[in-house]
């Protein structure tokens, strides 16, 4: 199979450019520099590429700063020896004007962006795309809230992403199971059409934990997803380059994610433990415990147990989400772990129950 391809791709998978050994040369006068500037960017989630980000909303009134992107365009050219084209009120004149042409475009649903839609790559060991072009229409969907975009890529490409033979196993679990809902998306073609119970709609918790780590570097880093339920976000800290450790108990959820990182060709390892009772875990940096510990609050066996492992486990900071009573969770976590300090991200909602999102952490 040859040719091109134009399909829409999840916002999750799409990942800035890295420019590889190979194609160093076929930057103007590449210098080493200018390399270190690239890579500070390369590679990495749209949702987390903070310079353009905040150049959008910026630009949509929000509490953003320009400079983070003037500082980015200045150094593409200073690292190679080059003067800057545009000074900075002619760089926010230009990207301002083109804001609200795609603003235009976006809002008449024109064939903008489906016409000439960005050239990607796919990376078949990290299971996500590469941006060959596009970015700022990218960060641009992305911040006007779009969950997926039209993309361009290699009909080679297309089948890497379909990947047959894991499909007909994740249609196996959902079989098996008799599933009809998912609680988090299904990063795949086949399953795009599904509505999940969570992370459906923009600022997803997702957003809302990548906005918080800003350009914090996520590759080598140690997280645990405690609950990952069919591995959505263990799968994301993945992609990033973090050894994640996932646990889920329940067989079917557990089954699903096993199967899910078959199709998604994203691993990380998964475990079907009790987080309060497992012998298998180490100490982590970041912490994922959604919409969990709700659950054990009313055992006070398991309560404890399930702190003293908190305090053992995780190191650096523990995004949370609560049930019904968020006050009340706070309460216990704070008054029962090393975390010292609080910090409420986002109001939420889902299953029902009003909820709250944050982040703990060490004073």
């Amino acid at each position: 199979m040859s040719g091109y391809v134009n399909v829409d791709v999840p916002i999750e998978l799409l990942f800035t450019d890295l420019v590889t050994e190979e194609r160093k040369r076929d930057i103007p006068n590449y210098t080493d520099s200018w390399y270190e500037h690239h890579k500070l960017s390369a590679d990495m989630p749209i949702m987390r590429f903070d310079s353009h980000k905040s150049l959008y909303r910026y630009f949509m009134n929000e509490l953003a700063s320009p400079s983070a992107y003037l500082d980015w365009y200045k150094k593409i050219f200073l690292t190679r020896g080059i003067d800057p084209p545009l000074q900075d009120e002619e760089v926010l004149a230009f990207r301002k004007n083109q804001y609200h042409i795609m603003k235009v475009d976006l809002s008449s649903n024109s064939a903008f962006f489906h016409q000439d839609p960005p050239l990607v790559k796919f990376n078949r060991a990290g299971g996500y795309f590469n941006l060959r072009d596009g970015h700022h229409r990218s960060t641009f969907l992305y911040c006007q809230g779009k969950r997926s975009m039209k993309v361009k890529m290699s009909s080679e490409d297309y089948m890497d992403w379909m990947n047959i033979e894991g499909l007909s196993e994740v249609a196996d679990s959902f079989q098996r199971y008799q599933r009809s809902l998912i609680y988090t998306p299904i990063l795949h073609p086949s399953y795009l059409h599904l509505k999940s119970e969570r992370d459906q709609t923009y600022p997803t918790r997702l957003d809302v934990i990548m906005d918080f780590l800003g350009s914090r570097s996520l590759l080598g880093a140690k997280v645990i997803d405690i609950g990952c339920n069919i591995g959505y976000y263990a799968r994301h800290f993945a992609r990033e380059g973090a050894h994640v450790t996932g646990l889920e108990p329940l067989a079917e959820h557990y089954d699903l994610a096993l199967r899910l990182n078959r199709l998604e060709r994203v691993n990380f390892d998964l475990l079907p433990d009790r987080f309060e009772s497992s012998s298998r875990l180490q100490q982590y940096e970041i912490g994922l415990l959604l919409t969990v510990f709700y659950h054990h609050m009313g055992d006070p066996y398991i309560r404890n147990a399930f702190l003293r492992k908190i305090n053992q486990c995780i190191t650096d900071m523990l995004f949370w989400e609560s049930g019904g009573e968020p006050e009340t969770e706070k309460s216990i976590l704070l008054q029962n772990t090393h975390f010292t300090r609080y910090v409420k991200l986002a109001a939420t909602s889902g299953t029902g129950k009003v909820r709250e999102l944050g982040v703990f952490l060490k004073t």
